[in-house]
């Protein structure tokens, strides 16, 4: 990153006070800090995406899903030790994949809204569009994070399915959204 380099800083979150609470804050500096970099603030404003009957949504960020031990004969997985989890990679089941995903997001939105909502399929098309590894410092120590890049495409989103779909672009999918990762976008057709 060079100076005097423009960047958007995107927050999503489901909870429209905090994102108030953070455009009021924000809106008062000049600058801020991330890090070791300073950056000078030129304009905050809310970006309120829908979707809608019919959407794309691209990630941002890579989806992380790992696959907790209970679940490798579930999915028909032998991982080379025996670890508390896996990341979903593609080698492993896509199934393994959309039904994590799926129970996260629903888990997730009955937190959120203080709801009992039971799973049901969520996702119509899907495109694997790359799997990536990033590399995170927790607790001081390097730990290797695997994702993968998506797209999903819906045509018949209704009421119960486009409101989950709504809080899983503004929560993000997968885990570790509090790191940044699951950040969905949705694509606009020019």
């Amino acid at each position: 990153m060079c100076k005097g380099n423009a960047r958007h800083l995107l927050i999503s979150s489901p909870d429209a006070n905090l994102i108030s609470v953070l455009r009021d804050r924000l809106s008062r500096l000049n600058s801020a800090n991330v890090g070791e970099m300073s950056f000078s603030i030129e304009g905050v404003s809310v970006l309120t995406p829908r979707t809608g009957r019919s959407c794309t949504l691209i990630t941002g960020t890579p989806i992380v899903v790992r696959i907790p031990r209970a679940n490798y004969a579930k999915y028909g997985i032998k991982p080379p030790k025996e670890y508390p989890y896996i990341y979903w990679r593609k080698q492993y089941p896509f199934n393994a994949f959309i039904k994590q995903l799926e129970d996260n997001l629903f888990k997730k939105y009955n937190m959120f809204h203080n709801s009992s909502i039971e799973p049901f399929p969520l996702f119509e098309q899907f495109i694997l569009q790359k799997q990536v590894c990033n590399h995170i410092i927790i607790k001081g120590r390097e730990v290797k994070v695997f994702g993968s890049l998506w797209k999903f495409i819906f045509n018949n989103l209704y009421k119960e399915r486009k409101r989950i779909m709504q809080f899983g672009l503004c929560a993000g999918f997968g885990e570790l959204n509090s790191l940044g990762f699951g950040f969905m976008n949705m694509m606009v057709e020019k």
